[in-house]
């Protein structure tokens, strides 16, 4: 009797890269700035973000939803903005504290600040530290100091009244700290509230990350397999297949990438090279969780 609801297993030589003709995954979803595809939207993002710092005009905000690609272009102005050893740089991806002495805790170990032997720690001890270092790194040794925070909406109301206190700082031509806020769409709901009409007034510039296009999901396809490897002979995904891709992931980067890499596994179990939109329709479908 023949065993019933099992697929013709494939071979073991077989590798699922080299079938490929991949040197790594192309899909992989970590922030990785070597596998970035910066859109359109992402290069008026970035030119926007350092033309304020440029002009060390304060608090930048950019907005976008869940797998827009924020995390890594924190990455990439980070790499960027390395390259200036006039730049004092801390980044912050996960503000959540448990109260306003971790906050502040948290953004003086960010800025590398030692606070040993400068009396008993307390919150006004913190806030002295961090205000004594913008002040001493940022007017007398005229650095450009820089905060980026990830993950943004996580920020309580005490948090960004601190941060409303610290771009206070500044002189008759400009701001002694920049900040660049990356968060989610929940973020500018909080910041629209009566309470930080103050705040709002010291956003220097903002911009909110739309999702992909069809033409970008198909330059981010394209873009992911030629940096892994791929010479474009061993995959080819269908005009159809990118529409479909599109549709299913709503234009979101990440979810063009989980949808992506279900696709390839599945075109090699099927040893079949030409992605077409039945594939993706299939393991869209299959995919209850994004």
């Amino acid at each position: 009797m023949k065993a019933r609801g099992f697929c013709r297993p494939i071979p073991m030589k077989l590798n699922y890269l080299d079938f490929f003709g991949l040197m790594e995954d192309p899909f992989q979803t970590s922030p990785s700035t070597k596998y970035f595809y910066s859109s359109r939207e992402h290069q008026e993002c970035l030119a926007r973000i350092f033309l304020t710092l440029e002009l060390n005009n304060g608090l930048f905000i950019a907005i976008g939803d869940a797998g827009t690609g924020k995390t890594t272009l924190a990455s990439l102005v980070m790499r960027e903005l390395f390259q200036d050893e006039n730049n004092i740089i801390a980044l912050i991806r996960q503000p959540r504290a448990r109260s306003e002495y971790a906050f502040l805790e948290k953004l003086n170990e960010a800025f590398d600040i030692s606070i040993e032997g400068v009396g008993r720690r307390s919150t006004l001890m913190l806030e002295n530290c961090l205000f004594n270092f913008v002040q001493q790194r940022g007017l007398v040794e005229n650095k450009r100091i820089i905060l980026i925070v990830d993950e943004a909406q996580e920020m309580t109301p005490t948090q960004l009244l601190r941060i409303r206190e610290l771009l206070n700082m500044e002189t008759e031509n400009r701001k002694l700290i920049n900040m660049i806020f990356l968060g989610q769409l929940e973020f500018l709901n909080k910041i629209r509230s009566k309470r930080f009409k103050n705040l709002r007034q010291r956003v220097a510039m903002s911009y909110i990350l739309n999702p992909l296009n069809v033409e970008d999901t198909g330059e981010l396809i394209k873009h992911r397999l030629k940096v892994a490897g791929s010479d474009g002979n061993k995959i080819v995904y269908s005009q159809e297949a990118i529409q479909a891709i599109h549709e299913e992931s709503k234009g979101l980067p990440r979810d063009i990438c989980k949808i992506g890499a279900a696709s390839l596994l599945s075109a090699f179990t099927k040893q079949m090279h030409v992605i077409d939109a039945n594939i993706i329709k299939t393991e869209a479908a299959a995919m209850p969780i994004r």
